[in-house]
């Protein structure tokens, strides 16, 4: 299979469609011409877009929704209209999503957020009272035995509101109610506990100050499962948007963004769970009593079961109330619904969007410690990506890097940012929402709120076009392909596994999430051997650490079906069931390291074992390609097989450039350096150049002489040092530039490159007046073009950034151009013999 001769230019160049994203901070009192000023900019560097996200630090002249705020928007989204960039509309002030900065409740108290809670009485005496605050309602009462442990649902009275007890009378009073009984007191072994439903008093965080989480004017949240609230809001927020802007919905404007609604909304009072007016009702239609709502707060036989089917109904009421109401209006106002629910694993919620979401934030996913393959949050990446492979939507979207520096600090390295870039691509994200550009960090409490930024305000900013078109190349690698995944993960509708994914992603083989209402919505079909869903082809499912009775009896029909005709299913659990099915494998986590019936699946096989190797393979129409990342602290090195589908050529999205690959018995070399990653595919290979194999090469160091200069903004000192070694420089974050000589006389060298050594953190090298690169982390090794160098004294000047925690925090760490720098001269073996000023290495 070859690729079409057009297909590495549209790679090289995707075009605005696969632009980064990012949230826009506005943070300051907003002018236009800076406005302006920060737009072009963005496009500058690549970025031809921007979520527009209002932020803390508004001033309060300029109210949420105000003729004045929508002036400042009508005027960004214009500007960005004329220079054809993509717009988001963001549907809050600031987050979570769906109070309209506090107006929803102010419109009507009633919608403000509201929860179930318990309360527990012991030493009770008859006639009993109980207050009850403005609009709370009783849910249930109950008498039952106290208990250490556990609660027998089976031995449990509920006096109200099934009153199936003649010894207790419920009283309605003015301002609560009163329990009557036959006993004068509750008697010793005894307990009350009262389920009410009230407000939370939760609240989101505002954009004026003072309206922050714990301050006195947070604005209220509101009751997102209660649908007239919701109605209040799409009126106030999205019609509003529609009345100032509509004109440019579905050109220039492309989607409104909901962010992480919360139904009992921040900082609510302890112990209540997400509720609203009469949801009990939902849940006894479903078969449950009364008694089982104990065990939302307690522990019981049952307990598990109960709080299992109390999300799914409660995910389902936020579907119906919240989610599928603002779907269907952007629908018809020509808007795609995008951004993500409030849990990592939420991935049952993402039917209602048209760009399915999640983000990666607060570091809980890293290059350090296992982060980016163990807990539930390593998850986020094929959230939404499977959302939208089984969906059948084209487009994911990633809001990421927000709190990801080093503490939650400005600590963000360009190493670090290309790792998660790579980390959400190889899970199949194609479109990524960086957070995010800072109108202002004018104040501490602008600058440090949500650190760092990772657009204009930091020192790596001069070279972002290289992050901007490196994400829009795995933007293109992953939009309108198919990932040739075998393996699915059966999951609940809010629970994403991460066991046998680790496994997977560790051993090089491709998987994808199923959750269960794939199964219900007849998404998935059974054909032959295969579980088809839209594009993807299973022909193994595994249920990590999960029992089929966990999900509904659907899921069960459609696995057996799929037995039956020879489709494969294992449970894998650290304790396995004493009753197995036949029909099923079981499998223990001990039993998987030889690998037994899952090494057919490996995309790639190598030599050298790597558990930081990740791959994915898509089919981009009839074109196949292996996107091969290393997630890992150390370099790779090693041979790679392949079994099919054997590639010709390697792309790099970073560098733009490609070269041929060299196979002896479908084996190739793979050299993968820190934070790197590489696209492998077939290609006419004619076009690519061959690459250099220094293996047998003889190579030699040129004598490097550091020039101190006097001219600003360059290193004066006399030797290399960390820039934390001077007064002058402790807390500076910025760039310095070195000047260096060399001498060339050297004639017939294959390749000649300068070694940095040590540098912290972005060195960008120029040869006599000529740009070679830019290096972002190590190793800082640059090839020098032989036609750069001149007989005689040669120049270079290396421009060194360091990394803006160190002024933004006040948090010294080491900077500077620290070496040794060499120049190494590559030749084949004898051709250097005789040339002079040429050291041995």
């Amino acid at each position: 299979m070859t690729t079409d001769r057009k297909i590495f230019k549209e790679f090289l160049n995707p075009g605005a469609a696969y632009t980064p994203i990012p949230f826009w901070f506005w943070n300051d009192q907003l002018d236009k011409k800076l406005l302006r000023q920060q737009i072009e900019g963005f496009q500058e560097k690549g970025v031809e877009g921007f979520v527009l996200h209002p932020r803390l630090g508004i001033p309060k002249d300029i109210e949420y929704l105000s003729d004045t705020f929508m002036e400042f928007v009508a005027f960004a989204v214009k500007e960005a209209h004329q220079r054809k960039m993509r717009v988001m509309l963001y549907d809050e002030a600031m987050y979570p999503s769906g109070a309209a900065n506090g107006k929803v409740v102010e419109l009507n108290p009633r919608f403000a957020s509201r929860g179930l809670h318990a309360t527990v009485y012991e030493e009770v005496q008859f006639p009993f009272s109980i207050k009850l605050e403005e609009d709370e309602r009783i849910v249930a009462i109950f008498v039952l035995d106290k208990k250490e442990k556990e609660y027998d649902p089976g031995n449990i009275l509920c006096i109200y509101p099934e009153q199936n007890n003649d010894s207790y009378t419920i009283l309605n009073k003015q301002h609560g109610i009163q329990i009557e009984s036959s006993e004068h007191h509750l008697m010793k072994n005894k307990q009350i506990i009262v389920l009410s439903e009230d407000y939370t008093n939760g609240t989101i965080r505002g954009i004026h100050y003072g309206q922050d989480d714990g301050e006195k004017y947070a604005p209220r949240s509101a009751d997102l499962l209660n649908p007239e609230a919701v109605k209040a809001f799409i009126q106030l927020t999205h019609e509003r948007y529609k009345e100032v802007v509509g004109e440019y919905f579905g050109n220039t404007i492309v989607a409104m963004f909901t962010d992480e609604p919360d139904i009992t909304g921040r900082n609510s009072k302890p112990g209540y769970l997400a509720w609203t007016e009469g949801f009990e009702h939902e849940l006894i239609n479903e078969g449950y009593r009364y008694n089982d709502l104990l065990s939302l707060f307690f522990d019981s036989a049952n307990a598990e079961q109960v709080r299992q089917d109390y999300d799914r109904a409660i995910n389902e009421r936020m579907l119906a109330s919240y989610y599928i109401p603002i779907s269907e209006w952007c629908l018809e106002n020509n808007l795609d619904l995008t951004g993500h629910p409030e849990k990592s694993d939420d991935i049952g919620l993402l039917k209602a969007f048209h760009i399915p979401g999640q983000d990666v934030v607060w570091r809980w996913v890293a290059p350090e410690n296992d982060k980016g393959i163990t807990g539930p949050h390593s998850t986020a990446g094929k959230c939404g990506a499977d959302a939208a492979r089984h969906f059948g939507r084209r487009r994911n979207m990633n809001e990421y890097l927000g709190v990801c520096g080093k503490e939650n600090t400005w600590n963000l390295s360009a190493a670090d940012m290309k790792w998660y870039t790579d980390w959400l691509a190889v899970r199949g994200v194609n479109l990524f929402c960086p957070h995010a550009f800072y109108y202002s960090i004018d104040g501490v409490e602008r600058s440090h709120e949500r650190p760092p930024d990772v657009g204009p305000n930091n020192v790596w900013w001069p070279y972002y076009r290289l992050f901007s078109d490196y994400m829009k190349r795995l933007s293109w690698l992953m939009t309108d392909s198919v990932n040739e995944a075998k393996i699915g993960i059966l999951t609940l509708n809010n629970q994403l596994p991460w066991k046998m994914a680790r496994y997977f992603f560790e051993n090089q083989m491709e998987f994808n999430y199923v959750h269960e209402d794939l199964f219900l919505l007849n998404k998935v079909k059974v054909i032959g051997n295969i579980l088809k869903i839209e594009q993807q082809q299973y022909e193994v499912i595994i249920l990590d650490d999960m029992q089929l009775e966990q999900f509904n009896p659907r899921v069960a029909t459609v696995l057996y079906n799929f037995i039956s005709q020879g489709g494969k299913v294992y449970v894998i659990s650290s304790t396995l069931p004493i009753k197995q099915l036949k029909q099923i494998h079981y499998l223990s986590y001990d039993q998987l390291e030889k690998m037994g019936p899952f090494s057919r699946f490996q995309q790639i096989q190598l030599e050298s074992r790597s558990s930081n190797i990740r791959v994915s393979k898509v089919w981009k129409g009839k074109q196949y390609f292996y996107f091969i990342v290393n997630e890992g602290e150390e370099p790779f090195s090693g041979n790679i097989q392949f079994s099919k589908d054997i590639p010709t050529e390697a792309w790099d999205a970073w560098t733009g450039k490609r070269h041929s690959l060299e196979f002896s018995e479908n084996k190739t070399n793979l050299h993968l350096g820190y934070r790197e990653s590489i696209i492998l595919t077939s290609t006419i290979n004619e076009e690519a150049p061959l690459r250099l194999d220094d293996s047998t090469k003889e190579v030699h160091t040129l004598e490097v002489q550091l020039v101190p200069s006097r001219k600003d903004g360059y290193w004066q000192y006399s030797g290399l040092q960390d820039w934390q070694e001077t007064d002058e420089l402790t807390y500076y974050s910025g760039a310095i530039n070195y000047m260096l000589h060399f001498q060339w006389q050297a004639k017939k060298a294959d390749m000649v490159v300068l070694d940095l050594g040590s540098v912290y953190e972005i060195a960008e090298v120029h040869i006599n007046n000529q740009l070679v690169g830019v290096k972002m982390w190590a190793p800082y090794e640059f090839s020098i073009p032989k036609q750069y160098l001149r007989d005689g004294e040669n120049e270079i000047v290396v421009r060194i950034t360091n990394n803006s925690a160190v002024a933004m925090d006040q948090q010294p760490q080491p900077s500077g151009l620290i070496g040794p720098v060499k120049v190494k001269v590559i030749a084949q073996e004898g051709d250097l013999s005789h040339e002079e000023n040429i050291s041995s290495e």
